[in-house]
């Protein structure tokens, strides 16, 4: 499978047109890990996003003593095109998994040649990222419960 016909099976990236998806793929690489392999560590330099093609990969951090398990079509890292950081968890091969990553600099380098193209990644990684935060907001109003209204 190519990598342009991969990029079709991510959200990030479902708006575009096959000619800018086309533009986007000349950018990845490619990378296969094997069956715990590092992809990046906790506390590295966040400077790529990283789309899951298929197999898996396991992310783990010192902040949560859980592990979650990403299977193909996940996104790990978008906030990484945008702005400088670490990462915030471990990745490593769950099982033998291909993915492909899109670098900053080569995000950015895309940004100016192609704006809308851009536009249209960041306002899929905005979405995502208000998604996620719904989400989370919600895990907390759940585990909040005010034992003194909880039969209101």
């Amino acid at each position: 499978m190519t990598a342009a016909i991969a990029l079709k099976a991510f959200v990030l990236f479902a708006d575009l047109s096959d000619e800018e998806r086309d533009e986007i793929a000349e950018l990845l690489e490619e990378r296969r890990l094997s069956p715990g392999e590092t992809l990046f560590q906790e506390g590295d330099e966040a400077d790529a996003l990283v789309l899951v093609v298929d197999g898996s990969v396991e992310l783990s951090s010192r902040r949560a003593s859980e592990k979650a398990v990403l299977g193909g079509g996940s996104v790990l890292g978008s906030l990484a095109l945008l702005a400088v950081g670490s990462r915030l968890a471990t990745a490593v091969g769950a099982e033998h998994a291909s993915v492909l990553l899109l670098r900053r600099e080569d995000f950015l380098r895309l940004a100016e040649d192609n704006p809308r193209t851009a536009c249209r990644i960041v306002s899929a990684i905005a979405a995502d990222a208000a998604a996620l935060t719904r989400l989370a907001l919600d895990a907390l109003g759940a585990a909040s419960v005010d034992p003194a209204h909880a039969a209101d």
